[in-house]
């Protein structure tokens, strides 16, 4: 069973990588399908000021039908000669006009999941990566279960039970529903009634209860002020968080160079003395690059140029957007009143890899 996951241009590309990295590493008979039409692996282009990963802000008007939407989907059907059978997911920023999270065309096996306002229902720092992976398997699992729209709908619960076939007309239900993450007795006497595979089934619900376990860590860990793990990766310039969901935070080479940096100094960096580290940073730099080139890095600590504060800013904004600002409060560079710049966390719970 082969499923396409697509983006259109609002929404982020870091959204997008989370989304797939969680569907891919789930294990079972759906095989999912990186997008043809994105170049995913731009960390090596070093272009720190490039915003094409959803730094412009999202137009929270920017509304397309149901319609639009799939057709989006069938555009990319036909430029990459997708198979009928295959499934397409897009993940869009738009609004629609129906004003639905998500939504299926049966009759094409085209679905559209929106990525944008889930903060409005649980909150600012949730990952919306796991929600997102939630809607992309119940929808796989309602085409398992249900031939067409009108079954479908004659299937849903108008009153919250905390289903996947919660309607939820009240917004606030999606919240019990995904927290939940699970069927109710009717719903499962449905599935006991079609000759759904097994293996399709422990696919689904391996990755529902997953989602779930981790967005109630995360709340909890929020609420107990804990501190994750954090993994770094240079050769493969990521921030990986195995405690708050397998969060992976991409950075480029310079950031990946001027995290590294503030790493390796516990008690802080003034900005304004980054000279002094010259040599620690082209080091870095040339071992991520192979560039061995003082001009590739000058600029960072030429303070008038205020790259520094734009390396800084994005790295900031990087892990803001993916763990939320409480969580990400640990592992920001960040200045307090009379101190140097410098990362809080404490250096046991930070491994460095080769």
């Amino acid at each position: 069973m082969n499923v396409h996951i697509i983006r259109d241009e609002h929404c982020p590309l870091a959204v997008y990588q989370n989304v797939f990295d969680k569907l891919s590493k789930s294990i079972g008979m759906i095989n999912f399908i990186k997008s043809k039409d994105d170049a995913l692996i731009q960390d090596d282009t070093d272009d720190m000021f490039d915003e094409k990963e959803g730094g412009e802000p999202l137009n929270k008007y920017h509304f397309l039908s149901f319609s639009q939407l799939y057709d989006i989907c069938e555009k990319y059907r036909r430029k990459h000669s997708i198979d009928t059978n295959d499934h397409v997911f897009l993940l869009s920023g738009a609004n629609n006009y129906q004003n639905w999270f998500s939504n299926m065309d049966h009759e094409r096996n085209n679905y559209f999941v929106q990525v944008t306002e889930w903060e409005l229902f649980f909150g600012a720092e949730i990952e919306v990566s796991f929600i997102l992976c939630y809607q992309v398997m119940a929808w796989l699992l309602k085409r398992k279960l249900f031939l067409s729209e009108e079954e479908v709908m004659n299937a849903v619960h108008t009153k919250a039970r905390g289903c996947m076939m919660d309607f939820c007309q009240n917004k606030l239900d999606i919240t019990f529903k995904i927290r939940t993450a699970d069927l109710c007795p009717d719903c499962l006497n449905i599935i006991k009634s079609k000759d759904v595979p097994f293996n399709f089934l422990n696919q689904v619900f391996s990755l529902w209860e997953e989602i779930r376990k981790k967005i109630v860590f995360r709340e909890r860990a929020e609420f107990l002020n804990r501190t994750g793990r954090m993994i770094i990766n240079p050769p493969k310039k990521t921030l990986f968080f195995p405690d708050y969901g397998d969060i992976v935070v991409r950075l480029q080479p310079k950031e990946m160079a001027f995290y590294q940096l503030f790493i390796s100094e516990a008690s802080g960096i003034n900005m304004n003395s980054l000279i002094d580290h010259a040599k620690t940073l082209k080091d870095y730099y040339f071992k991520l690059t192979g560039k061995d080139d003082i001009a590739a890095t000058a600029n960072i600590y030429a303070i008038n140029d205020n790259v520094a504060s734009q390396l800084l800013s994005n790295i900031n904004r990087k892990l803001v957007g993916n763990l939320g600002g409480t969580l990400a409060s640990c592992y920001i560079i960040e200045r307090t009143y009379n101190e140097p710049h410098k990362i809080r966390i404490n250096r046991e719970y930070v491994t460095l890899l080769p």
